[in-house]
């Protein structure tokens, strides 16, 4: 495990390297910043190798602390990059940063964002733009397949929530979970719509998949964030019930009265968040109450291009 710098609320995310035949395979890779690089340069320098030793780069899903560096890694080391093509096609789009924004902006209009905040958003995504370069795909990587390191295997899990196309790697033999941001020892990780998939629903898919995992054999979870556990069974229940005390305290708010996401998420976090934390309370409070509308528990009502919910009638 190499825990390498942020600079944000989280300030680390945990990157993994295993050595083989004189060779590196990482596992995710960090910002691409000069700070993270020369963090990476050091904990591979204390094994003995280097950043020219990579050889391939498997990524669990596509948001910049986890495959910002991948491209100046590649450039460096000449290693092969793998990750699903569902997150990989979204960094393509992403290129286009103007468009991104754009999107986004739609978005978080229809949810009752004003306009200071939307500026905010613009310049939020342009700084981060800096610290997440972009790359070729070198293998697209399918759920259930299974790759060698070495004299290891590992096979490759499906993960959707935090991102449509996130996935985990399993170390069958050694019991060894490489989570990504599926499952954190200490926080949930935020859920957000897929703008570009509005049937996407990240809460029902997020729970399904930990539903699912809960039958592997793990013994040990290496997550992105945080250090690692072996309760894996009992944090999987912990984050079940939070999101279902987070949808009930959702269908409260919207028992008030007709209110945008905004306002509810307001209900529920609260006003004084960090700047970019607003926007991930109106994501987390969006897919629970897109799981409340499929419940038949709440109504969307759209009026001039503002969504606005409300409890459904008994």
């Amino acid at each position: 495990m190499v825990t390498l710098p942020m600079p944000f609320r989280l300030k680390h995310v945990n990157i993994y390297a295993l050595v083989h035949d004189g060779r590196v395979t990482l596992f995710d890779t960090g910002l691409n910043t000069p700070e993270t690089a020369a963090a990476l340069e050091t904990g591979l320098t204390r094994i003995g190798r280097s950043l020219r030793d990579i050889d391939r780069i498997f990524i669990t899903h596509r948001h910049g602390d986890h495959c910002g560096m991948a491209g100046r890694l590649r450039d460096i080391s000449g290693a092969a990059i793998l990750m699903s093509e569902t997150d990989h096609a979204f960094i393509r789009f992403a290129e286009d940063q103007d468009r991104l924004i754009a999107e986004l902006r739609s978005f978080y209009v229809r949810h009752g964002l004003g306009e200071e905040a939307l500026a905010l958003l613009g310049s939020i995504f342009k700084s981060f733009s800096k610290m997440i370069g972009t790359f070729p795909l070198d293998q697209a990587l399918e759920p259930g397949s299974v790759h060698g390191v070495g004299d290891r295997s590992f096979e490759v899990i499906a993960a959707p929530g935090h991102s449509r196309g996130q996935l985990c790697f399993f170390f069958r033999n050694e019991g060894i979970l490489l989570a990504g941001d599926h499952i954190l020892p200490d926080i949930t990780p935020n859920l957000s719509p897929d703008l570009f998939r509005p049937d996407f629903r990240p809460l029902e898919r997020f729970l399904s998949s930990l539903t699912g995992m809960q039958r592997l054999p793990v013994t040990a979870v290496y997550p992105a964030h945080g250090r690692p556990f072996t309760n894996f069974v009992e944090r999987i229940e912990e984050i079940k019930e939070h999101h279902r005390e987070r949808k009930g305290l959702t269908l409260a708010s919207v028992r008030r009265g007709r209110r945008s996401t905004h306002a509810v998420s307001i209900d529920i976090f609260g006003k004084d968040l960090p700047d970019f934390d607003r926007y991930l309370a109106i994501n987390e409070t969006y897919v629970h109450l897109v799981e409340l509308i499929e419940e038949g528990l709440v109504l969307e009502d759209i009026e001039k291009n503002q969504c606005f919910y409300m409890e459904k009638p008994r």
